[in-house]
């Protein structure tokens, strides 16, 4: 009976505190990750990032020792969910050639969405710029393997040709690239180059399906 009156008497100074959501690690780190590509993290403080997310600042501190370690863990769950796409598309693709392109096109657009202040930022957090580092030599692995796939199931001519493949694409890494339809048309122009007659074809298909002009 007390409890209920002190919640009456109350009700308007607790209507009036901030609500904040329940939100599990998992959904911060992702919350975090997402500011992180639009806004860059060094100009942004632990009291901002929780006040952007929509939590206390308490509780992001008591689950991270830092930013440093925000940054690290968020960016390193941003990656698995990215490889986990990575294979649903590799997974959904009728043969090599087109898990190739799809894949290739995927792997562009996940980089693209990392904003200029995030490429400026990272290089200040090692955690975070090392795996990053290991997630391009994976998918780098990853895929010389599907375009062998592809040779070994007649789409593509040679293991030569992916030397070419892979300075062209992943230069547009490096200098980065916001041009996406000319990164596009480099792949597909290197891609049919690299083709069977058989392979030729599907690449065409696939640019079709994707929307993608010369």
């Amino acid at each position: 009976k007390y409890y209920v009156g002190y919640i009456l008497y109350h009700q308007p100074l607790l209507a009036s505190l901030p609500y904040f959501p329940i939100m599990n690690k998992e959904a911060i780190l992702n919350a975090a990750c997402e500011l992180f590509l639009r806004e860059g993290m060094q100009k942004l403080t632990m009291r901002a990032i929780a006040r952007e997310i929509g939590i206390p600042k308490q509780e992001l501190c008591s689950l991270f020792a830092g930013k440093w370690e925000l940054v690290g863990q968020s960016v390193a769950a941003r990656l698995q969910k990215e490889d986990a796409y990575f294979d649903s598309v590799c997974a959904a693709a009728r043969n090599p050639m087109d898990a190739l392109l799809r894949m290739s096109a995927a792997m562009y657009d996940a980089f693209d969405a990392m904003g200029w202040e995030f490429a400026e930022d990272v290089s200040y957090y090692p955690s975070a710029i090392d795996a990053l580092h290991a997630e391009r030599r994976a998918l780098r692995k990853r895929q010389r393997a599907v375009f062998m796939r592809g040779v070994d199931e007649g789409y593509l001519l040679g293991e030569a040709y992916y030397g070419l493949l892979e300075k062209l694409f992943w230069q547009n890494f490096s200098v980065g690239n916001r041009d996406r339809e000319a990164a596009m048309r480099m792949l597909f122009t290197v891609v049919r180059g690299s083709a069977t007659a058989k392979g030729w074809q599907e690449a065409e298909l696939v640019r079709q399906e994707m929307g993608l002009g010369y």
